[in-house]
């Protein structure tokens, strides 16, 4: 059973600066209003916090009981050729956990800031939940593969290859920010379960990649693309929110 500190790694700077650099911008764009809110950057540290606790306590004892539980009733070999079926339930306990840890950081601050809850409040706060949330799996991933031995000279050796890791956070890490500043948003307006399916949906969708790589149906690169379409659809239909509303 891993422990909160397997989803930290061995830290590194590099990995802290990268996933700065990754959210940075997002965040600025969806919530630079509040920036000067001491709340929201109390958002920001504590779904960070959360990250590595709620995949281990949570996710991660769902997900294997949900697989034990399909294994037993249909068979491995059943569950591993209906797999873009029988992984269903555990992407969406993967994201049920994920986007429900961060809306209920972005609720608990938006309260603590005392000020009024609209729904360009709920969608910054929101984007500032997912960036803590995202930018830590982010670091996660570079902590390993900076472990690894990642070097220019692995970049040679394997080409396009090596990079996949920082590709894919480029894409996950607005995923992360755009689905929770669209369940934000919902909160916001009063519309919090609708919005918040929706966070989960894009979530879920993201991650079906996985299954579409197991299954053999797509390649890694193919996958990456998935990924990424998932990624701009979330982050895009955040900005699209954030401005329509505004005008």
């Amino acid at each position: 059973m891993p422990t909160p500190l397997t989803f930290v790694g061995i830290p590194d700077w590099r990995s802290a600066v990268l996933a700065l650099a990754f959210l940075i911008p997002w965040l600025l764009l969806l919530a630079s209003r509040w920036t000067r809110n001491p709340s929201l950057w109390a958002a920001i540290i504590a779904s960070a916090v959360l990250f590595p606790l709620s995949i281990a306590l949570v996710q991660v004892p769902l997900q294997q009981a949900i697989g034990s539980g399909i294994v037993a009733l249909v068979g491995v070999e059943t569950a591993r050729n209906l797999v873009l079926v029988a992984g269903i339930p555990g992407l969406l306990v993967a994201s049920l956990v994920q986007e429900g840890t961060k809306l209920l950081v972005a609720i608990a601050a938006l309260k603590l800031s005392r000020s009024e809850v609209g729904p360009l409040a709920g969608l910054g706060y929101g984007a500032a939940s997912g960036a803590g949330y995202g930018g830590f799996e982010a670091f996660w991933v570079f902590n390993q593969i900076f472990a690894a031995g990642f070097s220019w000279a692995v970049v040679q050796i394997s080409g396009f290859g090596a990079l996949l890791g920082f590709i894919e956070r480029f894409f996950t890490v607005p995923l992360h920010i755009g689905a929770t500043a669209i369940a934000g948003y919902g909160y916001g307006a009063g519309r919090t379960w609708r919005f918040f399916l929706a966070a989960v949906l894009l979530h879920t969708a993201a991650n079906y990649g996985a299954l579409l790589y197991q299954s053999q149906l797509a390649n890694i690169i193919v996958v990456e693309v998935w990924v990424a379409a998932i990624s701009l659809v979330a982050i895009g239909s955040a900005l699209w929110l954030r401005f329509h509303r505004q005008r």
